[in-house]
């Protein structure tokens, strides 16, 4: 007997629901898609209890491995990149509903100088502990001056990483180009190639 929608959609649900996303981590490098793919298999994936599934669908084993290696992969990078971030909306958010917030931008930017210079003071004594916590202290300050100015902080480190990968791809072009070996040859060139590389983009 052929299974309805519903009962493919909630077999699917079954199975993405089963999977233990931090264990996989223990496991599996999500960068190495043979591996992932085969703990996937293994792990949740059993053909005989999905056959009906499979065949409703008109998908063979490796269509539905790929589905499930593109579902867990995009809820393993949320995992991975964007808890942090999450949390610290939340906690901004709820703060900002129960009126702890600042007045206005410029209040928040004179905070986030106060915070630059104790993580100033903290490498000058070069205590590691408070180097640590007044990093954690300027993100944090940086990530609610971006909510009252109502920028989203998650695409702006996106767009920093993104302008920063092309730079320094750039950058190693550049080098190569020119027969200079990067990792031998001095700050003052690499310096000139990250400039050069600048200009250029």
């Amino acid at each position: 007997m052929r299974t309805n929608d519903s009962n493919i959609l909630e077999s699917i649900i079954s199975i993405l629901t089963n999977i233990d996303l931090n264990k996989a981590k223990d496991i599996v490098d999500k960068s190495d898609k043979t591996a992932l793919l085969d703990y996937i298999n293994k792990e949740f994936l059993d053909l005989k209890e999905y056959k009906a599934i499979i065949e409703d669908m008109k998908l063979n084993k490796n269509d539905i491995l790929e589905i499930l290696y593109q579902i867990v992969s995009l809820v393993y990078t949320s995992t991975d990149k964007y808890d942090n971030i999450s949390i610290t909306e939340q906690l901004i958010t709820e703060a900002n509903n129960k009126g702890f917030t600042w007045p206005n931008s410029k209040s928040c930017f004179k905070k986030i100088e106060e915070e630059f210079l104790e993580l100033k003071n903290a490498v000058k004594q070069n205590d590691e502990n408070n180097i640590k916590e007044e990093i954690g202290d300027l993100l944090f300050t940086l990530h609610c001056y971006a909510n009252i100015c109502k920028f989203n902080y998650e695409k702006i480190l996106n767009n920093a990483n993104t302008k920063f990968e092309k730079r320094f791809n750039k950058l190693l072009e550049i080098a190569k180009s020119k027969n200079i070996d990067f990792l031998k040859c001095s700050s003052e060139i690499k310096e000139k190639l990250w400039e050069e590389a600048k200009k250029s983009l």
